[in-house]
């Protein structure tokens, strides 16, 4: 296992809990053909606040829920704590005079700015020394700190169903401060910053029904300027499959800057490049049929294994998709929608 995956050990992490997650989303709806964009992610800008999870890793668990007062609708997002010692109070809490909603305690920072905040629309910080204190993991199987919000993507398009699918977030890392260890080893004590999308099977007569990729963008990673790519099995319990590509894929600076970075790109193409890539190291065999494949889930977050100080801000979240409609043949068994071949050469 390459020294860039070595954040992600088994059990804990976004892949064993939003697999939950998958199993309970209902499958793929047709929809009419020609739609102009539609927005996937509910509440892009986390004005509704956090369902809180417990932080035990292995089930969604909800303890309550961290929002503004005035809050208008319930929240679209979970936030995961995995493993931490302190977890956040559920409250309903009032803005700041300069229109910050915050919710914080000694190892972690979560806040939502109103649109158009310096700030940005959120602020997800982690201090892992706080949790740590001054004992770094001594193994890989160690559990560590996560703080992500997670959400299952609204309407489940089938690959095949999409005719584009824009991704765009704008990232500024505002602190990343490493508190060196005498056994500090930068494959153990690392610090990243991801944006997974889970590619499921929702057929749920599909021999295969259940399964899964997840498509990495990465944002930060405190060993590279410009993260590599990443392709292996997850080698934690979910067992499935991990197709990120490098940074560069998606933006053309490094946010150990500490400017604004924007990560944008037409993510259909490589989605598609992701399931052929699953298919040919042996994962999702339970079906070559692409529409039974749908996006299905999203992860963003702080995974911090070693004893960093960190904060990221985000602003301007999207994933619109355009739908196109299916091709139709006739023969003699009357009239049928039939998918493009998978793997879709044509695509890549």
């Amino acid at each position: 296992m390459s020294a860039k995956r070595q954040v992600f050990t088994p059990g804990f992490g976004p892949l064993a809990t939003l697999s939950l997650l998958l199993l309970c989303l209902s499958g793929s709806p047709r929809l009419p053909a020609a739609q102009a964009q539609r927005e996937l992610i509910r509440d892009a800008r986390f004005q509704h606040g956090f369902l809180l999870l417990e932080p035990k890793p292995g089930q969604r668990v909800v303890y309550g829920e961290a929002l503004d007062v005035a809050a208008p609708a319930k929240p679209a997002w979970d936030l995961a704590q995995w493993s931490s010692k302190f977890p956040l109070a559920a409250s309903r809490s009032p803005r700041s005079d300069d229109g910050l909603l915050s919710f914080t305690n000694l190892a972690k920072r979560v806040c939502v700015g109103r649109p158009g905040s310096p700030q940005g629309d959120l602020v997800l910080g982690v201090n892992a020394r706080a949790e740590y204190g001054n004992r770094a993991r001594q193994t890989q199987q160690e559990p560590w700190v996560h703080l992500l919000v997670q959400q299952s993507l609204a309407d489940l398009p089938s690959l095949v169903e999409l005719s584009s699918c824009h991704f765009h977030l704008q990232a500024r890392l505002t602190r990343s401060e490493l508190f060196r260890t005498d056994d500090y080893t930068p494959s153990r004590h690392a610090a990243q910053f991801l944006v997974f999308l889970t590619v499921a099977n929702r057929n749920r007569t599909s021999p295969g029904y259940g399964q899964y990729y997840w498509f990495g963008i990465p944002i930060y990673d405190d060993r590279n300027r410009m993260v590599p790519s990443y392709q292996a099995q997850d080698f934690g319990d979910t067992k499935m499959f991990i197709y990120t590509l490098a940074s560069d894929a998606f933006a053309q600076e490094s946010t150990h800057g500490g400017q604004w970075v924007t990560f944008a790109r037409d993510l259909l193409p490589l989605l598609w490049q992701g399931l052929e890539a699953g298919s040919r190291a042996g994962f999702m065999q339970g079906s070559r049929d692409a529409t039974d494949y749908c996006l299905s889930g999203i992860v963003i977050g702080w995974e911090v294994p070693g004893v960093f100080d960190v904060e990221v801000q985000l602003r301007s979240l999207s994933l619109k998709a355009a739908w196109t409609s299916v091709r139709t043949v006739s023969g003699a068994n009357g009239t049928r929608n039939t998918p493009p071949p998978w793997p879709c050469a044509n695509r890549l």
